[in-house]
């Protein structure tokens, strides 16, 4: 069985949130790790199984992703790519990398076998995981108009609701004829930012937990 353990600094990454992004995460990137080992070793992906495990101990939070042959009396696939380590994480890197699609399909990390967590697949999610985990590197900022677009499938229930949006140059403006605070849409991997004023949502929360999300904007006001 090959491991590889990612321990994750909680001062920097959240590890518990209603978006549920490092499950997402640690499944992503363990279904690219399969792809990749498969491809390096030339074998079909059915002869490897993959999976994760979170950990939290007094040595810190840990998620584990492993992989292993599919028969008990295997070949050896999984102990043989572990020493082509580093191959196999560039090869995971470019397969989570090159695909043109929004999220997730099937000419990247969806396959019939794993029909079964079709929704908890993210290949960007997987991205920042692995980021984190080869390069210590969290997931930058978000530019103002990504921030623009993960908020606009809400605007049209907010306008309805008496809330005034408006994009400006310092970031996204939400108001009712009480008050105004700023919006601001960061990455699901950090740990949620606060400052008085501000309304803090994740990427994932405006993904995949849309009625959260406008909650919180409306339970801010």
């Amino acid at each position: 069985m090959l491991v590889l353990e990612f321990a994750l600094d909680t001062q920097q990454i959240d590890t518990y949130r209603a978006d549920n992004w490092l499950n997402r995460a640690a499944q992503s990137l363990a279904e690219a790790l399969r792809l990749a080992a498969s491809k390096e070793l030339d074998v079909e992906f059915t002869e490897l199984v993959t999976g994760f495990r979170l950990r939290n101990n007094s040595n810190g939070f840990f998620v584990d992703l492993y992989l292993y042959d599919n028969l008990s009396s295997g070949a050896g696939y999984a102990v043989a790519v572990s020493k082509e380590i580093g191959t196999l994480l560039k090869e995971t890197e470019t397969i989570l990398k090159s695909c043109s699609c929004e999220s997730v399909c099937h000419s990247c990390l969806k396959h019939y076998r794993n029909q079964f967590v079709h929704g908890m697949l993210d290949r960007f999610a997987a991205l920042d995981l692995l980021n984190w985990g080869v390069h210590g590197q969290l997931a930058p900022k978000l530019p103002l108009e990504m921030q623009k677009d993960y908020l606009n499938p809400l605007c049209r229930i907010l306008e309805d609701s008496g809330y005034t949006i408006r994009v400006e140059s310092t970031g996204i403006i939400i108001s009712n004829q009480y008050q105004k605070q700023k919006v601001i849409i960061y990455p699901a991997t950090w740990v949620e930012p606060s400052n008085a004023g501000e309304i803090y949502l994740s990427d994932a929360s405006l993904k995949y937990a849309k009625p959260y999300a406008l909650q919180k904007i409306i339970d801010s006001f």
